[in-house]
């Protein structure tokens, strides 16, 4: 017979054992979001970049994009590959025509969109100038900026020695890219001469460039994830980068020795890379990294030199301790809103603002004529004697010459004489003393009126 089993009691708690309450959840707590940061090569020449630079980065995700088969299947192992474009390039390359890769990368749109499925920050690394990169980056930022991802734009341009045709190609492309992209950066490759010599061989040449935007990435990218005792997380950024198609500095120096803050501030703000500076950056975040005996009088005078070149920019700066920079000192910067606009040209010479004239070209200006007295006026303004009439008209008293009417004795003298003289037959002497006389006393009259004063005058006529 098979033993009864037996219940198991139920455990009870003695009256003197506190019931242990249920650990409630924390409203105020916050799950920590881990930020996703994913740098896409887009193209033969941004896949080289990024393939190059992803083993020394670390805590960020890599990607390499591109229709090229056979450049994808060079890419490191630390590296996804991306394939878009099967259908419009056949696992080709695009060559140098834009319009294919950008079709290819809208045919893809849903694939490229799970890119940046996730992702806080996405940094899209190209060279420009050829057709997959220059048409698909576009395409690439257009469908980040829809999904609401912050991005940012690191992108490189042809040497001269490539021809008119690549340069044209480039600048056309990042006029679709920069307005769906919060911020960018540019580099001409024609300044990696200004870091080699001329016996530098071609692929270390370009590893040159790599090198430096290796660090650069890195340093950016530390700041976001390395806690300090000033700290700086992605916020910081997320403020720094909010906008659209702003121009972008991004450079990351080393200091070392007795003067490393100020060997490292020449090299950061003096990129041999980049054809503009931080001068007018609307806002800036920096980061100083060193070991435990990193001075106060060091970060002062990094904070005030990167402050003065724009004291109106809006300033985010952190310190980090890193125990392996004994002795060193790295400061790495991020200004967003470079550069000064274009002076307004005007369209039409006459457009432009006359200057005010000086003391010296200015010229004399001279008052204007005074009216003349009210009553009797000159009928002609060029009328020889006109002048002395006015003169004499101000100062009544003073008598006018006969001299000073020669036209006026000359009219009086031919309407006297065609009103008596007679029609047939000569004058005698008689006839020539009256009208003399008749002249004399006309003349005199006109004084009487000239002596009497203008108001009078006007008392007479009325």
């Amino acid at each position: 017979m098979a033993k009864k089993m037996k219940k198991a009691k139920p455990h009870r708690r003695s009256s003197g054992q506190a019931k242990k309450p249920s650990r409630p959840a924390d409203e105020n707590s916050e799950v920590m979001h881990k930020t996703k940061i994913r740098v896409i090569g887009v193209g033969g020449g941004g896949g080289s970049i990024v393939s190059e630079i992803a083993p020394h980065i670390k805590k960020a995700d890599f990607t390499v994009a591109n229709t090229d088969m056979q450049a994808l299947k060079e890419i490191g192992k630390k590296v996804r590959t991306f394939q878009f474009g099967q259908n419009s390039t056949h696992g080709l390359g695009c060559g140098m025509d834009p319009k294919i890769g950008q079709k290819a990368a809208r045919d893809a749109k849903e694939k490229v969109a799970n890119l940046f499925k996730g992702v806080d920050l996405a940094i899209l690394v190209s060279s420009l100038g050829g057709g997959t990169g220059s048409g698909a980056v576009p395409e690439f930022a257009k469908i980040a900026k829809e999904l609401g991802i912050m991005t940012f734009g690191i992108f490189t341009l042809p040497f001269k020695f490539e021809g008119v045709k690549k340069a044209q190609i480039a600048r056309s492309s990042l006029e679709k890219i920069t307005p769906n992209l919060n911020a960018f950066s540019v580099i001409p490759n024609e300044n990696i001469f200004q870091l080699i010599n001329k016996d530098t061989p071609i692929m270390e040449a370009f590893s040159v460039i790599n090198r430096r935007l290796s660090d650069n990435i890195r340093g950016l990218i530390e700041i976001i994830y390395l806690p300090g005792i000033v700290n700086i997380d992605f916020a910081d950024i997320r403020t720094i980068l909010d906008g659209k198609g702003k121009l972008a500095y991004l450079n990351s120096a080393i200091g070392d020795g007795e003067n490393r803050a100020e060997e490292a501030l020449k090299d950061l703000l003096n990129s041999p890379l980049n054809e503009y500076d931080i001068d007018g950056a609307e806002k800036i975040v920096f980061d100083i990294t060193a070991s435990k005996e990193l001075r106060m009088q060091e970060v002062e005078m990094i904070s005030r030199t990167i402050s003065d070149f724009n004291r109106r920019a809006k300033i985010i700066f952190g310190v980090s301790q890193d125990n392996n920079y004994e002795g060193k000192l790295r400061i790495t910067l991020l200004a967003v809103g470079c550069g000064k606009e274009p002076e307004k040209v005007a369209k039409d010479p006459e457009d432009k603002p006359k200057p005010k004239p000086n003391a010296e070209s200015a010229p004399e200006i001279k008052p204007a004529p005074k009216t003349l007295p009210i009553g009797k006026r000159a009928k002609k303004k060029n009328q020889p004697g006109n002048k002395k009439k006015i003169a004499k008209a101000k100062q009544p008293n003073q008598k006018i010459k006969k001299e000073s009417l020669p036209q006026k004795v000359k009219v009086i003298s031919a309407e006297k004489k065609s009103a008596d003289s007679k029609p047939f037959g000569r004058k005698n002497a008689l006839d020539l003393k009256k009208e003399a006389e008749d002249v004399e006393n006309e003349l005199l009259e006109e004084e009487k009126k000239w002596e009497v004063p203008a108001f009078l005058r006007r008392q007479e006529n009325q």
